[in-house]
């Protein structure tokens, strides 16, 4: 268990070094309870590890963790220019209501799609030529 508040914002600031080399990670909702050093995944103990990983820019999904410890949850660095951007910008439009920043998003995951379509292709496209 984690003994002090500075211990607890330390460990916390580490999450984005222990999610990984590609921005993303699942974990069961268990690990984060006893990250955060408690034992059980109550409705407060969930908020405050929602409130950490904010903080520390980690994003989840779903969009609101569960109390069930043994549920999978998938874990981003919201900053990461891979799949923590795509992953964000997909979130975002799955659980907000329509405002002004939809349309831009909208193209924003478009054209980033597009991009991806294209460097597939590219990769299938070189596999297959002789």
């Amino acid at each position: 268990m984690l003994e002090t508040t500075n211990d607890n914002d330390a460990a916390w600031a580490r999450l984005p070094e222990l999610i990984g080399v590609r921005g993303y990670q699942r974990w069961d909702v268990e690990m984060l309870v006893r990250f955060a050093g408690s034992r059980k995944a109550g409705a407060r103990i969930i908020e405050r590890i929602e409130e950490q990983l904010a903080k520390n820019n980690i994003g989840h999904l779903p969009a609101k963790l569960p109390t069930d410890s043994t549920c999978q949850v998938l874990l981003y660095r919201k900053g990461d220019p891979r799949f923590g951007f795509l992953l964000g910008l997909v979130q975002q439009l799955a659980t907000e209501d329509v405002n002004d920043n939809t349309n831009p998003s909208v193209y924003q995951l478009q054209s980033t799609l597009d991009a991806m379509s294209m460097v597939f292709q590219a990769v299938n496209n070189r596999r297959d030529a002789p």
